[in-house]
Formats: structure tokens, sequence, C-alpha cells
């Protein structure tokens, strides 16, 4: 019995064709589609940026003589940061009727919120405070007071957990006169913490042209100098003509931009201008 000869159906070998084109088609886009997903779920973590906050509050104190904690809040939230330090927070004065500063903006912005004293005051204490949208993990204060009779001072130090990651974070509010500025920054040297994602920040009440900015810039950067081509003043905020608060970063941290935000009350809420930074960095291996 001889073979049978196979007969082709041209319509229907056109049809099979098309459809393994098809097939092939899928399978290849399946296939980029499942790569490029593999390259940004390893590049995400190099991919995001997150936000720090530095801001005087004045306790609340706006340039019209009014305290208003909700005020405050208001020009907080509007920049959305994710980190904010702060300075000249109160923490049950009477001045501020009993008020913990900190607790408070935490509840109203829904944020963790820890506070470092600096001194007794007026019933209860005054000092610094960080707010976070990320876990603290924990929280240091080291006393930067010196032998003058001025008003103590402090720097925390703490470790935040971002996604997985830690970054350190120091907050401080200096001195009024040089020599106590250049006292405290060599304690804060002293003190700095061998990590590459460091940010230290807050109201250094010194100018760029200060030998005490010149110390401190030996070992850090000014993130908001790196971000924009001249930083803005931020004192007084109703009439702004010194720089005197500042975001430094470590060699870990890669300056993206200064953040902007328009809010009717920035200009009043406190004497200082808030300063915002958006940053990121590249995961360990």
């Amino acid at each position: 019995m001889g073979t049978i000869p196979k007969v082709w159906d041209e319509d229907s070998f056109l049809q099979n064709a098309f459809l393994n084109r098809k097939l092939m088609t899928r399978s290849f886009f399946i296939l980029v589609l499942l790569l490029t997903s593999n390259i940004l779920c390893n590049c995400s973590a190099q991919m995001d940026s997150h936000s720090i906050m530095t801001y005087n509050i004045r306790h609340g104190v706006g340039l019209d003589g009014v305290l208003d904690l909700e005020r405050t809040a208001r020009v907080i939230s509007a920049a959305n940061a994710d980190i904010i330090i702060l300075n000249e927070v109160d923490q049950g004065t009477a001045r501020s009727y009993g008020v913990h500063q900190a607790d408070s903006l935490g509840r109203l912005l829904d944020l963790f919120a820890v506070f470092g004293r600096s001194i007794d005051y007026d019933g209860g204490q005054y000092g610094n405070a960080l707010l976070s949208r990320y876990p603290i993990l924990d929280f240091q204060i080291i006393d930067l007071s010196t032998d003058s009779l001025l008003e103590g001072r402090s720097v925390f130090l703490s470790r935040i957990d971002v996604k997985g990651d830690t970054l350190v974070i120091m907050g401080t509010h200096l001195g009024l006169s040089p020599e106590e500025r250049q006292e405290q920054v060599k304690r804060i040297i002293e003190v700095l913490p061998d990590q590459d994602r460091l940010i230290v920040a807050g109201d250094f009440n010194f100018e760029p042209t200060s030998d005490t900015f010149g110390m401190l810039t030996k070992l850090l950067r000014d993130g908001l100098a790196e971000s924009t081509t001249e930083p803005p003043p931020t004192f007084p905020a109703n009439n702004p003509a010194r720089r005197i608060d500042y975001i430094f970063i470590g060699g870990g941290i890669s300056a993206i931009k200064s953040g902007e935000f328009n809010h009717p009350e920035t200009t009043i809420a406190s004497d200082h201008l808030p300063q915002i930074l958006h940053f990121r960095w590249s995961p360990h291996d």
C-alpha cells in the first residue's frame, strides 16, 4: 500500500501560521514583562525617594504673637515630608498650657513622634523633636551645653527603619554666640556615627560663610546647596535675610531637589521658614 501524500490546505496553513505567530509574540511579550519587572524590583530601593523637613516652630507661636499649634501642623502637613526635625518645641510648659507639643503634632499629622529635651523650662521642658512616617528604632539625646551661662543645647541621634533599611538622623539647635557654636559643632563631630546614610539637620544659627559651617562641611555635604543653585535665606520668615537652617547629608545620601510648597501661613506661623530636601540612596549589597 503506497504512502498517502499529505494534502496541504493553504487556508488552514496560513491560519495556523498566524496563530503560532500570535502565541510566539505573546510569549515574547510575557518574557519581556517578567524581565522588566524583575529589573524594576531590584532597582526599586534605588529609585525610591524620601523627603525631610527641618523647621524651628518657635513653640507654635507665630509672628502675630498667637500660640496656634494647629497652624504649625497645617504648615508641616502642606510639605508632606516623610521625616521632620523640629526645634524650639515645648513639653508640658506653662506657656504652652501643659501641652506635649511633639506628641500633639504626631497625633495631628498621624506620624511617629519623639521629644528630645535640651533644658527644663517653665514647669516643663524645651528642646527638639523628631516626627517620622517611618518607625523610629531608637532615640538618644546628647548634651551640647557649654560652660557659658547661655541656654543649654542638645542634639538627638536616632535610627529610622525606612522600608527595611536604616537611616540615621540627627537634629539640633545650636547656640547664639560663635564661641558656643564652635564648641557645639566640635562635639557633634565627635559623636557623628560611622554611617554613610546620615542626615544632620536643624537650626544652626550660623551662616554659610562661618567657620563652623566649614567645620561641618569637611565631613558632611550641604544637601540644600546641592539641590538648588542658591538656597534661600530662612530667617526671619516674613522678610528672610539670613540662611541659618540646614540639612547636611552623609556620603551615602543623594540630594534630588529642594522641596517647594505654598501655604499661606508659612510666613507667619513661626519666625523661621521650613526647609525641605528630597533625597535617595542605593541599597547595601
